[in-house]
């Protein structure tokens, strides 16, 4: 019960440090850095640092248990990471004037990828 709640835990601070993508295009980078990007930047890789600490603990801890097959979900999960990191191209090429789709292309694949790796704990911890 206690590995799961951690996995949970990894999956919130995933999604912190993926919605500080979210963000960024309504930080103003006219003059000095403000005080909300600093909390921004912090936000993002504090969360993703200990969500990577948590699955390293969990992947240990899942390497004793046997192997799952690959469920549904996290089939659907990569396929949305694939397409993606498709679209990442041609949305940097024709919409780099663009401050919103960049950004939310760049959650899409850091959540999905990072998505994709707790519901594998999940799996294997039931």
């Amino acid at each position: 019960m206690k590995l799961r709640a951690l996995n949970i835990i990894s999956e919130v601070l995933f999604f912190i440090s993926s919605s500080g993508l979210l963000v960024i295009p309504f930080l103003n980078f006219e003059d000095d850095l403000s005080a909300a990007a600093y909390v921004v930047a912090s936000l993002f890789w504090g969360g993703l640092i200990l969500g990577i600490i948590i699955q390293i603990i969990l992947f240990v801890t899942c390497k004793k248990h046997t192997k799952v097959k690959r469920s549904k979900t996290r089939r659907t999960v990569g396929v949305i990471f694939l397409i993606s990191v498709i679209v990442l191209i041609p949305v940097m090429v024709f919409c780099s004037d663009n401050n919103f789709i960049l950004p939310i292309n760049l959650f899409l694949i850091l959540f999905s990828a990072e998505t994709y790796f707790v519901i594998k704990r999940m799996e294997c911890l039931k």
